[in-house]
């Protein structure tokens, strides 16, 4: 039983005035409240360390978000292992352009050239590089090619390097010169069953877009002809202009100008689909090889180990880049097709890219020189 004090004060009092009266009021019968139970010390570890899990994900996610928004934080590189002025170099710049726009310009991106021998060079320089961000390799089919041609490489091409996106597709036409007595590719099919190995194709060099489309007809119809090799594509057209070698398989990009100027005879186009470029030309497919399908394909790798977010940051960029009207007209105007696909899909792609040429590769025993 608890008992309470009421404190009064009779102000009207002059004896009293400054004492106050106490008076003594009922106890108030009542429950007192249970007692509350204390936390046991293993209790409490377990709520901080609770707390402490929690604010460790949310920091890290934090930092995660802050990494993936500040690329790029320093200079970036898009090596390019050929010369200037090709189809990859002028696809990279586009790239690069693009994606220092996007990002505000608050890091230069710039383009580096490294030609030599196929592609291996640049790719090896790339593969060396510091998986930090700063450095992107530009990758044309000779990338899906190249381990199956040559004994060894500097690098390993699949374990070094991961997939960041695709930029452009661009198909290849079979081109023959005026005088050709050949003009359709049931005439070129023909002309080479009769006489294996005597009918020549020419191409920008051992293990190029021109040389393995070529090497892709022989191996689905099992036809047999010379491989005539060039340090370019310009000297491989110019000899096919003047009827020193019978065809070629070369990439729209450097054909397309002399086709429409009457300097070479477009036989079939390369891709899946006709050429908006060349809309009367028929698809390999529709002039007599069901299921032939090549397209040259540029691609942007980074080396093994670059950071997700960062990765994931750029494909984004690529996939918008590829959506945007004026970067799709300038590859159009090259006679190609900006191509947008996620992370997993160019990876997907790129895998089944190494298989195809495995087995192109064997079948017509394509060797490095």
């Amino acid at each position: 039983m608890k008992c309470t004090i009421q404190v009064q004060h009779f102000p009207n009092e002059p004896a009293c005035r400054h004492l106050p009266s106490i008076t003594l009021l009922e106890p108030a019968m009542h429950r007192s409240p249970p007692p509350r139970s204390v936390p046991s010390v293993q209790s409490v570890r377990r709520l901080l360390m609770s707390a402490l899990v929690g604010f460790t994900a949310m920091a890290s996610l934090s930092a995660a978000q802050g990494a993936e928004g500040a690329w790029p934080d320093r200079p970036v590189k898009i090596v390019v292992p050929f010369p200037p002025g090709g189809a990859a170099d002028v696809y990279a710049r586009l790239v690069g352009q693009k994606l220092a726009a996007a990002t505000g310009n608050r890091q230069p991106i710039v383009i580096d050239n490294r030609p030599g021998a196929g592609g291996v060079i640049g790719t090896d320089v790339a593969a060396k590089s510091p998986a930090d961000g700063s450095t992107f390799l530009m990758v044309t089919i000779g990338h899906a090619v190249n381990p199956f041609m040559y004994a060894k490489l500097p690098y390993d091409t699949r374990a070094d390097f991961v997939p960041v996106g695709i930029v452009a597709q661009v198909p290849s036409v079979v081109v023959t010169g005026p005088a050709l007595k050949g003009k359709t590719l049931k005439d070129l099919l023909d002309m080479a069953r009769a006489k294996p190995d005597d009918l020549q194709y020419a191409s920008s060099g051992v293990g190029t877009t021109s040389h393995v489309g070529a090497a892709l007809i022989e191996s689905m119809t099992g036809v047999r002809m010379s491989h005539v090799p060039y340090k370019g594509a310009a000297p491989a057209l110019q000899d096919v202009m003047a009827d020193r070698v019978a065809l070629s398989v070369d990439i729209i990009t450097s054909s397309l100008p002399l086709v429409t100027s009457g300097k070479l005879n477009a036989v079939a186009v390369t891709g899946a689909k006709r050429a908006p470029k060349l809309p009367d030309v028929p698809t390999v497919a529709e002039a007599g090889i069901p299921g032939y399908d090549f397209v040259a394909w540029y691609m942007l790798l980074a080396p093994a180990r670059t950071p997700k977010a960062v990765i994931e940051q750029v494909n984004a960029e690529l996939r918008k880049i590829a959506t945007a009207p004026d970067f799709r007209g300038r590859i159009e105007d090259t006679g190609g097709e900006a191509v947008s696909m996620t992370v997993p899909q160019a990876k997907d792609y790129l895998d089944a890219e190494f298989t195809r040429w495995a087995k192109v590769v064997k079948d017509r025993n394509i060797k490095a020189d």
